[in-house]
């Protein structure tokens, strides 16, 4: 009941903020594109709504006003139906509601925070650029193999001399099931920029034929580098990239040093069973997916991602690449 409530009532709350305005009609503020048993529905509410779409097309614009008015009619009638029915009274409504309330109130201070990132200048592009010459002068195409062998980790230092001598990926491969590990195998094809920066940098002072060895959080992973093609980006065509990165990242520094201050200078007690927790004031808790710019940090998108040279990825390919992600 909980989670069903937890879908339906952001979009209530929507609904309740603004369809049922009588007062803002009266002040001729707004115009009415529907009215649903005297309750108006507003041509602000409605572009609102159009906003939250994505961009539309001019000529589909009418179409998709049209839709997306009808919507609004239904969840209208579905918000009288359930003041009706006093559901804005029931306790479970009203801490959904609450805790709606206070992610956008949250958020809302985010963005006002974030707003005071300045954009980045000229130099600061083109030192970003020249620092980062695995992502753009020096950017390669990387065809991996990939061999994630379990409990490997215990193993590491053996597994490390044993594949030395391997030159080819199935030197790798026929060398592990000689000494029997438990590993899966994936072949990949990955841009630069599709990297962790971190992984990136190791893998940008190695050659085609050689092999990186990283622990992951539940297995050794072995990158068999099966080719490298160089495919630079210059400064102009990485301009806007570059530019957008920084301010999504001067973003999230930004909210992350106010909510420490925050945190520092308010006065916070826990009780009961969390009566011994101290704060954390060494860094923000707020999850990168709440804030405005939710920036990555891996490394900017400068060009599309590098066609797939292997079959579609299995569940557990998937993981590999996951855990990848994290290093």
């Amino acid at each position: 009941m909980m989670k069903k409530i937890a879908l339906i009532v952001p979009a209530l709350m929507l609904v309740m903020a603004g369809c049922s305005k009588h007062e803002e009609s009266a002040k001729g503020s707004t115009q009415v594109v529907a009215k649903v048993n005297g309750d108006e529905i507003t041509v602000h509410q409605l572009n609102f709504a159009l906003s939250k779409a994505g961009k539309i097309d001019q000529a589909q614009l009418k179409p998709a006003s049209e839709k997306v008015l009808q919507q609004m009619v239904d969840i209208e009638l579905l918000k009288q139906k359930a003041l009706d029915a006093k559901l804005d009274r029931d306790p479970n409504v009203l801490q959904v509601l609450e805790a709606t309330r206070q992610q956008l109130l949250a958020q809302a201070y985010m963005q006002k925070v974030a707003a005071k990132q300045a954009a980045p200048s000229t130099d600061d592009i083109k030192k970003f650029y020249d620092t980062h010459p695995e992502l753009f002068s020096e950017r390669n195409v990387y065809v991996i193999q990939e061999f994630v062998v379990k409990d490997g980790n215990q193993h590491a230092s053996e597994i490390e001399a044993g594949i030395s001598a391997a030159k080819t990926a199935d030197d790798l491969g026929k060398w592990l099931k000689d000494n029997n590990y438990v590993f899966n195998a994936n072949a990949s094809r990955k841009a630069a920029e599709q990297l962790p920066l971190d992984l990136l940098k190791k893998l940008n002072t190695l050659k085609a034929g050689d092999t990186l060895i990283v622990r992951g959080p539940d297995a050794l992973v072995l990158l068999f580098l099966a080719k490298v093609d160089r495919q630079p980006v210059d400064v102009e065509k990485a301009k806007p990239v570059i530019q957008q990165y920084l301010v999504n990242s001067g973003q999230q520094t930004l909210i992350k040093n106010e909510v420490a201050a925050l945190r520092k200078e308010a006065k916070v007690e826990f009780f009961g069973d969390f009566s011994k927790l101290t704060l954390n004031n060494s860094e923000s808790t707020v999850p990168a997916s709440a804030t405005p710019a939710a920036a990555k940090t891996e490394a900017p998108a400068v060009l599309p991602a590098a066609p797939a040279e292997a079959a579609p990825q299995s569940g557990h390919d998937r993981a590999i690449e996951k855990g990848l992600s994290g290093l």
